[in-house]
């Protein structure tokens, strides 16, 4: 009982994983969340600094939509919220990987630092 339990929630997992990876808004587009995984950690502690990869792909997404703007638009995905991601400390990453910021970017807000 308990093993199928266990296997419908890993179902479930997936199942969720699939359907937040297709629901994409007009902002968004280009941004793709599981690009920020290896930001994880940096994004709920001030005190992580981010993997070179974490700043690689903020870095490199976005499609023409520069990584901070893609950063914001993606803090207010389910996957980032029910993951602990402080926006806040998020918004910080940019600024720690040495990535420019639009001058006087905002986002939620929050003055982006280094902008």
């Amino acid at each position: 009982m308990k093993l199928q339990a266990t296997a419908a929630a890993a179902v479930c997992l997936v199942v969720l994983l699939v359907a937040s990876e297709m629901v994409v808004t007009s902002e968004a587009a280009g941004c793709d969340i599981f690009q920020l995984v290896p930001c994880m950690a940096a994004s709920k502690n001030a005190k992580v600094a981010p993997s070179r990869q974490c700043c690689a792909n903020i870095a490199n997404m976005g499609k023409g939509l520069p990584g901070a703007k893609c950063l914001c638009s993606l803090l207010n995905h389910p996957l980032a919220k029910s993951n602990g991601v402080v926006p806040r400390i998020a918004l910080a990453i940019p600024q720690k990987c040495r990535i420019a910021v639009p001058k006087g970017f905002v986002c939620q807000g929050i003055r982006v630092p280094g902008s």
